[in-house]
């Protein structure tokens, strides 16, 4: 690293913790008290204990962006925390060369009793401002947050997104050298997310570093110059971003792909004397076993499920839940029942199929809630409430809110340089 301005050193970084509470303490007791005459915590696993994340090593230069994914519990956010101070490692070496701002847990370390006005001296001060400094700086971070109406308010009475922009507001007011986001560029709404994406570029422009964790490739990709991927509390793949989210995807899809498998299988093997689903199939037009779709791509989803009798007034229906973007949102909610009216269905095995001309989803993962119901009531007759659902970039949906089918007529102009191919994706590939 000789010759590079560093401004975030990891070297050879390890975090263990125990599961139960009470072995927590005990352990943590210790440990104090080996380090008190001079010893360093063992690395082997007592019982109980586990690698949250294990021999991590990055550098971040200076003026630089690293992106990191990872899948829930892959240990990005304890990493942060060791970059930030808040954890100590339990083996290796955090070195960290300029001030820091960390965006963890926004509004965290507010005091409710305490007003608005308060709490930002508080915070910022907390966050190693001075407090003449912090009085200059009063009125930008109130106009950021726009906060003036409710500034001498008791915190307790500020709704959660009223404490995420003031977190935030005071966070990137602190004129860090280094900022530590971990999904928090959701904060506010749609005008309010763009103002905290336009000052984070505007920071990095003026020479700021920074450390993202987001479950959004689009984010990841966009603001970032290099990319880790972690998994199981190690590094799996680092490179650019490109590269390494799809290595990541790949891994997304496979996860996913191998969870619905165990959950279908488990409705597959249900009795067959009772009406109710039997399996589901989801991917690209014409091979819907692949488990993902492709933004912009036709796409399909197929239902299997069983009736013993013949059987009036059934409907299909189907909602997708964002995990990515706005996690737990629906985003779509469709029934056959209202698309093309109520199913017949003899005795047996039965198929429908869901066909779209274009997937609108924007790449990430989604969570399908399927269910069989009857009548105008919609009786439930059975369901699926947990199908994993990756969506791809194809080419077509990147930075988009939404894929929108669309067709070009460029009148009397002419193409002076034709578009570059779309990546073409192996669909037959055995990591899928």
């Amino acid at each position: 690293m000789a010759g590079k301005d560093l401004c975030v050193e990891v070297s050879g970084v390890s975090k263990k913790f125990a599961r139960s509470l009470k072995r927590s303490f005990v352990y943590g007791a210790r440990d104090i008290a080996r380090a008190a005459i001079g010893r360093r915590p063992g690395l082997d696993l007592r019982e109980s204990e586990f690698w949250a994340v294990r021999d991590v090593s990055f550098a971040l230069e200076r003026g630089k962006a690293i992106g990191i994914v990872g899948l829930n519990g892959s240990g990005k956010t304890t990493l942060l925390r060791m970059v930030a101070g808040i954890l100590k490692p339990t083996s290796g070496t955090v070195r960290v060369n300029g001030v820091i701002a960390p965006m963890l847990a926004l509004g965290a370390g507010f005091k409710p009793v305490l007003s608005g006005r308060e709490n930002i001296f508080l915070n910022m001060s907390l966050l190693g401002v001075p407090q003449r400094e912090i009085t200059r700086r009063f009125d930008e971070v109130v106009d950021f947050a726009e906060l003036w109406d409710a500034i001498d308010a008791p915190i307790g009475t500020y709704s959660s997104g009223m404490l995420s922009r003031l977190g935030f507001a005071c966070a990137v007011h602190t004129n860090p050298s280094i900022l530590i986001v971990d999904e928090v560029l959701s904060v506010g709404d749609t005008k309010f997310r763009m103002k905290c994406r336009n000052h984070l570029n505007t920071l990095r422009r003026n020479g700021t570093s920074m450390l993202l964790v987001s479950h959004s490739a689009v984010l990841v990709e966009t603001l970032s110059d290099e990319c880790i991927y972690m998994k199981k509390g190690q590094v799996t793949a680092c490179g650019t971003p490109s590269e390494v989210l799809k290595v990541y995807d790949a891994d997304s899809i496979q996860a996913a792909t191998a969870d619905n498998e165990r959950r279908i299988a488990a409705v597959a093997t249900s009795a067959t004397s009772e009406c109710g689903l039997r399996g589901v199939e989801l991917g690209p037009r014409d091979q819907p076993n692949l488990g993902f779709w492709l933004a912009g791509k036709p796409g399909e989803l197929l239902v299997r499920f069983y009736a013993p009798v013949m059987m009036d007034q059934l409907s299909i229906n189907l909602m997708i839940f964002d995990l990515t973007h706005q996690p737990g949102e629906t985003v779509q909610f469709m029934s056959s029942s209202k698309d093309i009216g109520w199913l017949r269905a003899e005795a047996g095995m039965q198929e429908v199929r869901l066909d779209f001309d274009a997937v609108g989803l924007r790449p990430g993962t989604y969570r399908i809630k399927l269910s069989l119901s009857q009548g105008e009531m919609h009786d439930l007759i059975d369901g699926l409430d947990n199908i994993k659902l990756v969506v791809r970039d194809a080419g077509l949906g990147a930075n988009c809110l939404y894929y929108q089918p669309r067709s070009w007529d460029t009148g009397t102009a002419t193409i002076s340089r034709p578009a570059e191919e779309l990546d073409q994706v192996d669909l037959q590939d055995e990591s899928f």
